[in-house]
């Protein structure tokens, strides 16, 4: 099949990290592939049982069902549907959970576009110029290759905002859940950094945290102190880069246009009408360039949960 005829048909990209998520499938979309997405296996289960999908790309570590077991009940359905296996860690083709679910292969996190393009070329015949975009190499943050990939500094913006927001505590909360002897949490919380910090091109960070990965896994943790020092290099960068996207956003606002529009959407929460959530995320970037990381996210959350009486009562403009 062509990458033309591909174009009528769809691929099912399943991972319950979001921030990953959305740059696996920019990653693909690079590809001229049509991309549907699922945030969980049971709602890939559920995708998979409406229609039909030219192939699947499935995370492994997911809760409640995970990729194993999200591709077995899909199997049920499409004997026949090329799945991809995406994992931190390397699979191998005898491993038995692999074999008996019926995968068809495997990619290992972050994804690297010559990987991806090889495992596309067994099922498609695609016309993809050669990738000559900038390194990854020991960056503490390659911007310019994000930005590559993403193809939009608003999107960036989005995604470094949500990455300091969500995870900004993250390093600290292992320490603790380390010290403590309490390591499985530890390990899922740097599961889910080792694969956002690979897709963001924070290769430093994806380095440190392979090695701290491993010794989580053994029960030690002996490269903490290095790794609390890359993670915090790490978020001075993005948050440095954070701080010029929002400038860049700032200057095509006026202050007076942000004051108006934050007064239209404080009178919409007052109100308790809905139509302040459409306010919030068609104005989405102006937001972000006008508020802090933590003071974004609150009112992020407070927004999509309808929250509005929080947001009147408690939320003081900055």
């Amino acid at each position: 099949m062509t990458i033309k005829e591909e174009c009528k048909i769809k691929f099912l990209l399943v991972d319950d990290n979001d921030i990953s998520l959305e740059i696996q499938k920019l990653m693909l979309e690079s590809c001229g592939l049509t991309v549907v997405t699922a945030e969980s296996g049971r709602q890939a289960v559920e995708l998979a049982e409406k229609e039909d999908f030219f192939m699947i790309f499935m995370d492994i570590h997911m809760p409640e069902l995970n990729g194993y077991e999200t591709s077995a009940l899909i199997r049920r359905k499409s004997p026949d549907v090329p799945i991809i296996a995406l994992s931190a860690d390397e699979i191998s083709d005898s491993d038995e959970e692999f074999k008996s679910c019926g995968m068809n292969g495997s990619l290992l996190k972050p994804l690297q576009m010559e990987d991806l393009k090889e495992v596309l070329n067994k099922y498609l015949v695609l016309d993809i110029a050669p990738d000559d975009t900038l390194s990854s190499a020991d960056t503490i943050f390659n911007y310019d290759r994000l930005v590559e990939v993403m193809k939009d500094e608003d999107a960036v913006l989005r995604l470094i905002t949500r990455f300091l927001s969500i995870h900004g505590n993250d390093c600290a909360a292992i320490r603790e859940y380390a010290e403590k002897g309490d390591f499985l949490p530890a390990r899922e919380i740097m599961h889910n950094i080792t694969g956002i910090s690979g897709n963001m091109f924070c290769k430093r960070l994806y380095n440190a945290c392979c090695v701290l990965g491993d010794e989580l896994r053994n029960e030690s943790f002996g490269s903490i102190d290095e790794f609390a020092e890359i993670w915090s290099e790490t978020l001075d960068a993005l948050e440095a880069r954070r701080n010029i996207l929002s400038k860049n956003i700032a200057v095509k606002t006026s202050d007076a246009d942000w004051d108006i529009l934050f007064k239209n959407f404080m009178s919409l929460c007052s109100d308790f009408d809905v139509a302040a959530a459409d306010l919030f995320s068609e104005n989405i970037n102006i937001f972000m360039a006008n508020m802090d990381a933590d003071s974004f996210k609150k009112l992020e959350n407070a927004v999509f949960s309808y929250d509005f009486l929080w947001i009147t009562e408690n939320y003081k403009q900055e």
